[in-house]
């Protein structure tokens, strides 16, 4: 009665528009879901523009922050089941976008991330990696936003080089959280841009 995807991977993945891309495939279903929520890293990712001045939450208010999400989506799912309704059609679809890995590279303690990855397991949840190759990300990450995101990647790294050793290294970290994570878990690489073939993909792999 509910099942979700959670979307990980760092900046110019494409985290976005598979998720634009499984909202409109998702849709084109005769058997889905009639009741999808899609919440976007706006509402989970640990850096905020706080009235125009960016600041990271701790542990804590990022852990409450996660929590809150996955209570509604169980008080949801719970209040449907009360209902006794059986039909796919009346369930939940869920997509959350920058979650759990996003926390489990911030922040060294996992104990609590745990807990709350144990309650995304009971609303059958799985994890998808987003990533790009390394041939990819000079075009990719650096590239590909127009030179206002060209010259906000630069102002954080000395040169394009290193900024594409750093993006490898975190791209990495992730890769570790997630064989780390309790959360089944596959990884797409993005280069072909394919957004519609990857939610193809990825709503085949939740119904197996």
């Amino acid at each position: 009665m509910i099942r979700g995807v959670i979307l990980e991977g760092l900046s110019t993945t494409g985290k976005t528009s598979v998720l634009s891309a499984l909202k409109r495939v998702h849709s084109l279903s005769s058997h889905a879901e009639r009741t999808m929520i899609a919440l976007s890293e706006h509402y989970s990712q640990i850096l905020h523009s706080d009235h125009g001045v960016l600041r990271s939450l701790d542990h804590n208010e990022h852990m409450k922050l996660l929590n809150q999400h996955i209570s509604y989506l169980e008080q949801l799912h719970g209040w449907i089941e009360s209902l006794g309704h059986t039909k796919p059609s009346n369930g939940i679809f869920f997509i959350l976008e920058r979650f759990h890995l996003n926390h489990r590279a911030a922040f060294a303690d996992h104990s609590e991330i745990e807990a709350l990855e144990q309650r995304l397991l009971s609303l059958n949840a799985k994890c998808v990696l987003l990533t790009i190759s390394r041939e990819a990300i000079p075009s990719r990450f650096v590239e590909s936003r127009g030179e206002a995101w060209r010259k906000y990647v630069m102002s954080n790294h000395p040169s394009a080089d290193d900024a594409c050793r750093k993006f490898v290294e975190d791209q990495e970290i992730l890769r570790r959280c997630m064989k780390q994570s309790l959360i089944p878990a596959m990884e797409i690489n993005t280069d072909e841009a394919s957004w519609d073939g990857y939610a193809s993909q990825i709503l085949k792999a939740l119904d197996e």
